[in-house]
Protein backbone atom coordinates (compact mmCIF):
# COMPACT_ATOMS: atom_id res chain seq x y z
CA UNK A 1 0.00 0.00 0.00
CA UNK A 2 3.00 2.39 0.64
CA UNK A 3 4.54 1.55 -2.62
CA UNK A 4 1.57 2.14 -4.48
CA UNK A 5 0.96 5.34 -3.31
CA UNK A 6 4.22 6.66 -4.19
CA UNK A 7 6.23 6.32 -0.51
CA UNK A 8 9.55 6.96 -1.01
CA UNK A 9 11.97 3.59 -1.27
CA UNK A 10 14.14 4.28 1.53
CA UNK A 11 11.08 4.90 3.88
CA UNK A 12 9.63 1.75 2.63
CA UNK A 13 12.50 -0.12 3.23
CA UNK A 14 12.88 0.81 6.98
CA UNK A 15 9.04 -0.03 7.72
CA UNK A 16 9.63 -3.68 6.10
CA UNK A 17 12.91 -3.80 8.31
CA UNK A 18 11.36 -2.54 11.74
CA UNK A 19 8.03 -5.02 11.08
CA UNK A 20 10.71 -8.08 10.40
CA UNK A 21 13.43 -7.34 13.19
CA UNK A 22 10.30 -6.58 15.67
CA UNK A 23 6.64 -7.37 15.11
CA UNK A 24 7.20 -10.58 12.91
CA UNK A 25 8.90 -12.55 15.31
CA UNK A 26 6.12 -12.60 17.81
CA UNK A 27 3.38 -12.18 16.00
CA UNK A 28 3.53 -13.01 12.69
CA UNK A 29 2.06 -16.31 12.50
CA UNK A 30 -1.09 -15.37 14.63
CA UNK A 31 -4.62 -13.96 12.80
CA UNK A 32 -4.88 -10.21 13.14
CA UNK A 33 -8.12 -10.11 14.96
CA UNK A 34 -6.49 -12.38 17.94
CA UNK A 35 -3.65 -9.36 18.30
CA UNK A 36 -4.79 -7.77 21.44
CA UNK A 37 -3.58 -4.73 23.01
CA UNK A 38 -2.02 -7.07 26.25
CA UNK A 39 -0.11 -8.25 24.36
CA UNK A 40 0.79 -5.51 22.40
CA UNK A 41 1.45 -3.90 25.70
CA UNK A 42 3.80 -6.55 26.70
CA UNK A 43 5.61 -6.62 23.42
CA UNK A 44 6.22 -2.53 23.79
CA UNK A 45 7.48 -3.11 27.62
CA UNK A 46 10.47 -5.35 25.98
CA UNK A 47 11.23 -3.37 23.35
CA UNK A 48 11.72 -0.67 25.01
CA UNK A 49 13.68 -2.83 27.45
CA UNK A 50 15.84 -3.38 24.70
CA UNK A 51 15.61 -0.74 22.35
CA UNK A 52 15.02 2.27 24.80
CA UNK A 53 12.12 4.61 24.01
CA UNK A 54 13.22 6.26 20.93
CA UNK A 55 14.06 3.06 19.32
CA UNK A 56 10.58 1.61 20.50
CA UNK A 57 8.79 4.86 19.28
CA UNK A 58 9.61 4.49 15.82
CA UNK A 59 8.64 0.87 15.49
CA UNK A 60 5.71 1.52 17.60
CA UNK A 61 4.58 4.21 14.59
CA UNK A 62 4.94 1.64 11.80
CA UNK A 63 3.00 -0.58 13.70
CA UNK A 64 0.47 1.49 14.92
CA UNK A 65 0.19 2.39 11.24
CA UNK A 66 -0.19 -1.59 10.26
CA UNK A 67 -2.75 -1.42 11.87
CA UNK A 68 -4.65 1.64 11.35
CA UNK A 69 -4.29 0.23 7.37
CA UNK A 70 -6.30 -2.64 8.91
CA UNK A 71 -9.19 -1.01 10.20
CA UNK A 72 -9.68 0.97 6.65
CA UNK A 73 -8.55 4.56 8.48
CA UNK A 74 -5.93 4.88 6.40
CA UNK A 75 -5.00 7.53 4.09
CA UNK A 76 -6.08 6.71 -0.16
CA UNK A 77 -7.53 3.64 0.38
CA UNK A 78 -9.78 2.28 -2.07
CA UNK A 79 -13.88 2.93 -1.16
CA UNK A 80 -14.18 -0.92 -1.95
CA UNK A 81 -11.30 -1.61 0.85
CA UNK A 82 -13.05 -4.20 3.59
CA UNK A 83 -11.48 -3.58 6.90
CA UNK A 84 -9.99 -6.82 9.15
CA UNK A 85 -11.27 -4.61 12.36
CA UNK A 86 -13.16 -2.32 14.11
CA UNK A 87 -10.80 -0.72 15.97
CA UNK A 88 -7.06 -0.67 16.58
CA UNK A 89 -5.37 -2.84 19.50
CA UNK A 90 -2.23 -0.75 19.75
CA UNK A 91 -2.31 1.45 22.73
CA UNK A 92 -1.20 4.71 22.50
CA UNK A 93 2.68 5.94 23.91
CA UNK A 94 2.07 8.92 25.17
CA UNK A 95 0.66 7.74 28.56
CA UNK A 96 3.49 5.19 28.71
CA UNK A 97 5.91 7.73 28.40
CA UNK A 98 4.66 9.87 31.36
CA UNK A 99 5.58 6.51 33.30
CA UNK A 100 9.35 6.83 32.06
CA UNK A 101 12.58 9.17 33.48
CA UNK A 102 13.11 11.77 30.93
CA UNK A 103 16.29 9.73 28.43
CA UNK A 104 18.78 12.10 26.93
CA UNK A 105 16.99 12.99 23.32
CA UNK A 106 19.85 13.17 20.18
CA UNK A 107 20.74 16.15 18.43
CA UNK A 108 19.32 18.92 21.73
CA UNK A 109 22.76 20.60 21.68
CA UNK A 110 24.30 23.05 18.80
CA UNK A 111 27.56 23.45 18.08
CA UNK A 112 29.03 27.41 18.34
CA UNK A 113 30.35 28.75 15.11
CA UNK A 114 34.24 27.58 16.88
CA UNK A 115 33.01 24.08 17.50
CA UNK A 116 31.30 23.89 14.18
CA UNK A 117 34.83 25.06 12.38
CA UNK A 118 36.94 22.78 14.44
CA UNK A 119 34.76 20.04 13.10
CA UNK A 120 35.04 20.61 9.95
CA UNK A 121 38.64 21.16 10.03
CA UNK A 122 38.76 17.19 11.54
CA UNK A 123 37.38 15.90 8.43
CA UNK A 124 39.00 14.82 5.62
CA UNK A 125 39.86 17.66 3.42
CA UNK A 126 37.22 16.60 0.32
CA UNK A 127 34.29 16.58 3.08
CA UNK A 128 35.33 19.80 5.47
CA UNK A 129 33.07 21.58 3.10
CA UNK A 130 29.63 19.18 3.72
CA UNK A 131 29.87 19.41 7.26
CA UNK A 132 30.18 23.70 6.88
CA UNK A 133 27.20 23.40 4.23
CA UNK A 134 24.58 21.05 6.78
CA UNK A 135 25.89 23.30 9.79
CA UNK A 136 25.18 26.85 8.01
CA UNK A 137 23.04 26.41 5.52
CA UNK A 138 20.94 23.41 7.16
CA UNK A 139 21.30 20.93 4.33
CA UNK A 140 20.62 17.12 5.24
CA UNK A 141 23.71 15.35 4.05
CA UNK A 142 21.85 13.38 1.63
CA UNK A 143 20.53 16.76 0.05
CA UNK A 144 24.92 18.02 0.47
CA UNK A 145 25.89 14.58 -1.27
CA UNK A 146 23.67 15.12 -4.31
CA UNK A 147 25.00 18.89 -4.66
CA UNK A 148 26.55 19.18 -8.27
CA UNK A 149 28.28 22.50 -9.96
CA UNK A 150 25.17 23.41 -11.78
CA UNK A 151 23.37 23.75 -8.53
CA UNK A 152 26.04 26.66 -7.04
CA UNK A 153 25.11 29.96 -8.85
CA UNK A 154 26.44 34.00 -7.53
CA UNK A 155 24.67 36.83 -8.04
CA UNK A 156 25.70 40.17 -9.09
CA UNK A 157 26.25 41.44 -5.41
CA UNK A 158 28.50 38.69 -4.89
CA UNK A 159 26.23 36.26 -2.84
CA UNK A 160 26.53 32.59 -3.51
CA UNK A 161 23.60 30.40 -3.53
CA UNK A 162 23.32 26.93 -3.46
CA UNK A 163 19.78 25.01 -5.39
CA UNK A 164 18.69 21.73 -3.76
CA UNK A 165 16.73 19.38 -6.80
CA UNK A 166 17.61 16.02 -5.06
CA UNK A 167 19.00 13.78 -2.37
CA UNK A 168 21.33 10.69 -1.68
CA UNK A 169 19.80 7.63 -0.56
CA UNK A 170 21.28 4.46 0.61
CA UNK A 171 18.70 2.24 2.53
CA UNK A 172 16.73 -0.17 0.65
CA UNK A 173 18.68 -0.99 -2.28
CA UNK A 174 21.74 0.54 -2.80
CA UNK A 175 23.36 4.17 -3.10
CA UNK A 176 20.92 6.45 -5.36
CA UNK A 177 19.57 9.51 -6.24
CA UNK A 178 16.04 10.56 -6.07
CA UNK A 179 13.94 13.73 -5.32
CA UNK A 180 13.78 15.10 -2.45
CA UNK A 181 10.64 14.38 0.24
CA UNK A 182 8.19 16.66 -0.49
CA UNK A 183 7.92 19.66 -3.55
CA UNK A 184 9.20 21.88 -0.02
CA UNK A 185 12.50 20.35 -0.10
CA UNK A 186 13.35 22.03 -3.96
CA UNK A 187 14.88 24.87 -2.61
CA UNK A 188 17.64 27.72 -2.92
CA UNK A 189 19.84 28.68 0.06
CA UNK A 190 22.10 31.68 0.15
CA UNK A 191 25.31 30.37 0.99
CA UNK A 192 26.47 32.71 4.32
CA UNK A 193 29.93 35.10 3.73
CA UNK A 194 31.58 33.22 6.76
CA UNK A 195 31.98 29.92 3.93
CA UNK A 196 32.07 31.47 0.51
CA UNK A 197 35.57 31.07 0.33
CA UNK A 198 35.53 27.74 1.79
CA UNK A 199 33.04 27.02 -1.36
CA UNK A 200 35.52 28.69 -3.50
CA UNK A 201 37.98 26.95 -2.74
CA UNK A 202 36.61 23.54 -2.79
CA UNK A 203 35.27 23.85 -6.13
CA UNK A 204 38.46 24.38 -7.54
CA UNK A 205 40.11 21.58 -5.80
CA UNK A 206 37.63 18.59 -4.50
CA UNK A 207 34.27 19.24 -7.04
CA UNK A 208 34.44 16.76 -10.28
CA UNK A 209 34.94 18.69 -13.17
CA UNK A 210 31.57 19.76 -15.54
CA UNK A 211 27.93 21.07 -14.91
CA UNK A 212 27.18 17.72 -13.61
CA UNK A 213 30.23 17.35 -11.91
CA UNK A 214 29.23 16.13 -8.17
CA UNK A 215 31.03 18.79 -5.28
CA UNK A 216 31.22 15.79 -3.29
CA UNK A 217 31.92 12.67 -5.41
CA UNK A 218 33.16 8.93 -4.12
CA UNK A 219 37.13 8.59 -3.58
CA UNK A 220 38.15 7.29 -6.53
CA UNK A 221 34.94 6.88 -8.29
CA UNK A 222 34.99 9.71 -10.84
CA UNK A 223 31.97 11.60 -10.74
CA UNK A 224 29.92 8.66 -8.36
CA UNK A 225 27.59 9.07 -5.82
CA UNK A 226 29.07 9.23 -1.96
CA UNK A 227 27.59 6.67 0.03
CA UNK A 228 25.97 9.03 3.17
CA UNK A 229 26.81 5.66 5.62
CA UNK A 230 30.26 6.20 4.10
CA UNK A 231 30.51 9.79 4.85
CA UNK A 232 29.18 9.79 8.37
CA UNK A 233 31.37 7.65 9.59
CA UNK A 234 33.93 9.48 8.82
CA UNK A 235 32.03 12.68 10.95
CA UNK A 236 31.94 9.97 13.88
CA UNK A 237 35.89 10.04 13.53
CA UNK A 238 36.06 13.63 13.55
CA UNK A 239 33.36 14.24 16.49
CA UNK A 240 34.89 11.60 18.62
CA UNK A 241 38.36 13.05 17.83
CA UNK A 242 36.70 16.75 18.95
CA UNK A 243 35.62 15.01 22.28
CA UNK A 244 39.20 13.94 22.91
CA UNK A 245 40.57 17.26 22.43
CA UNK A 246 38.21 18.84 24.56
CA UNK A 247 38.77 16.39 27.01
CA UNK A 248 42.31 17.30 27.14
CA UNK A 249 40.88 20.91 27.38
CA UNK A 250 38.98 19.94 30.52
CA UNK A 251 35.65 20.60 29.00
CA UNK A 252 32.58 18.38 28.53
CA UNK A 253 32.21 16.62 25.18
CA UNK A 254 29.41 17.00 22.79
CA UNK A 255 26.88 14.22 23.51
CA UNK A 256 24.18 12.36 22.10
CA UNK A 257 25.12 14.72 18.75
CA UNK A 258 24.85 13.31 14.94
CA UNK A 259 24.97 14.83 11.40
CA UNK A 260 21.46 15.76 11.64
CA UNK A 261 22.57 17.91 14.69
CA UNK A 262 24.40 20.15 12.09
CA UNK A 263 21.46 21.25 10.59
CA UNK A 264 19.53 21.77 14.15
CA UNK A 265 22.46 23.90 14.66
CA UNK A 266 21.95 26.08 11.30
CA UNK A 267 18.06 26.80 12.14
CA UNK A 268 18.57 27.61 15.47
CA UNK A 269 21.32 29.97 14.84
CA UNK A 270 18.59 31.31 12.39
CA UNK A 271 15.50 31.40 14.47
CA UNK A 272 17.73 33.03 17.31
CA UNK A 273 18.37 35.87 14.39
CA UNK A 274 14.71 36.49 14.40
CA UNK A 275 13.61 34.51 11.72
CA UNK A 276 10.23 34.42 10.81
CA UNK A 277 7.98 30.76 10.77
CA UNK A 278 7.86 31.17 6.99
CA UNK A 279 11.68 32.01 6.67
CA UNK A 280 12.34 29.21 8.72
CA UNK A 281 10.31 26.48 6.25
CA UNK A 282 11.75 28.04 3.33
CA UNK A 283 15.59 27.60 4.63
CA UNK A 284 14.95 23.98 6.27
CA UNK A 285 12.78 22.84 3.27
CA UNK A 286 9.85 21.87 5.64
CA UNK A 287 6.20 21.99 4.27
CA UNK A 288 4.35 22.51 7.36
CA UNK A 289 5.06 25.08 10.64
CA UNK A 290 5.44 22.71 13.50
CA UNK A 291 8.47 20.95 12.06
CA UNK A 292 10.67 24.62 12.73
CA UNK A 293 9.19 25.71 15.97
CA UNK A 294 11.36 24.59 18.10
CA UNK A 295 14.09 26.68 16.65
CA UNK A 296 11.49 29.57 17.26
CA UNK A 297 11.31 28.45 20.78
CA UNK A 298 15.04 28.54 21.10
CA UNK A 299 14.25 32.29 20.10
CA UNK A 300 11.94 32.50 23.14
CA UNK A 301 14.41 31.55 25.38
CA UNK A 302 16.88 33.84 23.99
CA UNK A 303 14.50 36.70 24.38
CA UNK A 304 14.16 35.79 28.03
CA UNK A 305 17.62 35.37 29.39
CA UNK A 306 17.74 38.96 27.52
CA UNK A 307 15.87 40.87 29.81
CA UNK A 308 17.11 39.64 32.46
CA UNK A 309 19.63 41.95 32.19
CA UNK A 310 17.39 45.02 31.47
Amino acid sequence: WQTERGLKLGSVYTYRRHLEAHFLPTFGDRPVGEVTALDLNAWLDALEESKGHTGAAQIHRVVAALFKWATGDAAELPRTFTPWLLTSPVPPLAARRLRRPNLPQRNRETLTDAELSALADLMPEADRLAVLLSGWCALRIGEVLALRRRHVTTDPDGTAWVRVESQVQARGSGVREESPKSDAGRREVPVPPVIAADLAAHLDTHAAPGPDGLLFPRVGGGNGLNNPNTVRKRFNAALKALNAHRAEAGENPVENFTWHGLRHTALTRLGQAGATTAELKAYAGHSDGKSVEVYQHAERRRLAALVQDV
